[in-house]
C-alpha cells in the first residue's frame, strides 16, 4: 500500500519541505522546495499554501529547538527556549496540524537525522547512533535501543563543555547562553571570530592551518564523552564545518588519544553521513 506525508526540515535559516511516498519499504522523495526561515506567522503561511495543494496523510517535522516533546504537555510540538526570539515558545506542530488538518510527529533535526543513518546508512549497528552536525550551531542526535533519545527534554549536546586547550584559554566562545560549551568553541561563527575573518572567507583558510586541530581536539573530547556515558557504536558527523574534510581523520587521531586504549575503538568509528536528503528522510521516520 502507498503511504505518502509532508516531510519539514525547519532550520534556523532556511527550510526544506518535499512529500515522502513510501512504496515496498521505501521513501521517496518528491516536490521538494526551500524556504528562507522568516518570522513564525510568515513561514506559516509559506508552508502551508505550499503544502495544502499535495495529498499526504501527516506532517513529520524535524525541526531546531529546543522542542517540547513531552506530548503530555500542553505546550508539545512547541519551540521554547531558542535564541531566536520571535520563535520562543512558538506551536509549530500544532499550526501546522490545525491549519493542514493532519496529524503530526515531530523531533529535533538531529535526531531525526540520527534515526535516517542508524536505520537507512550502511553502519553495520545494532542499538545505537550518535549524529552531530557542525555548522553555525552544534547539535547532537542520539538513537539508544533504536529509538529517539527524550527525556526531561532532549539531547542537547552542543552545550556540553570541553576542556580547552592552554593555546585557546583567551577565547571566551560565541554561545549566547555558555560562551564556551562546544558550540561556543567550534561553530564557524566561532572559527570566524578567532581567525578575524567572516564566515564566508573560511574556505580560504588553509588546511596546514593550526585551526583545525583545536576543533578536531574539541570534537575528539565530545565523541570521547559519548562514547563513554551512552556506549554509542557508531558517531556520525556532518554539518558545514565538516566540509573541511581532513577533520574527520583528526578528530579520530585525538579520540583515539584521549581513550588511550580504555575502550577498543573499531575502524571507521567516526565516519561521514551517507543518507542523501538525511533531515527530510529522518522525518519520514519518525513515529
Amino acid at each position: 500500500m502507498q503511504q505518502s506525508k509532508a516531510a519539514l526540515e525547519i532550520g534556523g535559516t532556511f527550510i526544506q519541505v518535499g512529500i515522502g511516498t513510501k512504496l515496498d519499504n521505501k521513501w521517496t522523495l518528491t516536490n521538494k522546495k526551500t524556504f528562507d526561515t522568516r518570522d513564525p506567522e510568515d513561514t506559516i503561511v509559506d508552508l502551508v499554501t505550499y503544502l495544502q495543494q499535495f495529498q499526504f496523510d501527516s506532517i513529520q517535522i524535524a525541526s531546531f529547538g529546543p522542542l517540547c516533546l513531552n506530548k503530555d504537555d500542553p505546550q508539545y510540538g512547541s519551540i521554547t527556549s531558542t535564541p531566536k526570539l520571535k520563535w520562543q515558545n512558538f506551536p509549530i506542530a500544532a499550526r501546522l496540524s490545525q491549519s493542514l488538518k493532519k496529524p503530526f510527529a515531530i523531533d529535533t533535526d538531529v535526531n531525526a537525522c540520527a534515526m535516517a543513518e542508524f536505520m537507512l546508512g550502511n553502519h553495520k549497528v545494532r542499538q545505537s547512533l550518535a549524529y552531530i552536525t557542525i555548522g553555525t550551531g552544534v547539535g547532537v542526535g542520539i538513537i539508544v535501543n533504536g529509538q529517539c533519545v527524550h527525556g526531561m527534554l532532549h539531547p542537547e549536546g552542543g552545550h556540553i563543555l570541553v576542556a580547552k586547550k592552554e593555546e585557546d584559554k583567551d577565547f571566551k566562545g560565541v554561545c549566547a547562553f555558555h560562551g564556551d560549551c562546544l558550540e561556543g568553541l567550534c561553530t564557524n561563527v566561532a572559527i570566524a571570530k578567532r581567525l578575524n575573518c567572516s564566515i564566508t572567507e573560511l574556505p580560504n583558510v588553509s588546511d596546514d592551518h593550526p585551526i583545525w586541530e583545536l576543533i578536531g581536539f574539541y570534537l575528539a573530547e565530545a565523541c570521547q564523552n559519548l562514547l563513554y556515558l551512552l556506549s554509542i557504536e557508531k558517531i556520525v558527523l556532518g554539518g558545514g564545518v565538516m566540509n573541511r574534510k581532513l577533520l574527520y581523520p583528526i578528530i579520530d587521531k585525538h579520540l583515539r588519544s584521549l581513550v588511550n586504549k580504555y575502550v577498543e575503538i573499531p575502524e571507521n568509528y567516526i565516519v561521514e553521513p551517507e543518507v542523501e536528503d538525511v533531515g527530510l528522510i529522518g522525518a519520514l521516520l519518525l513515529q
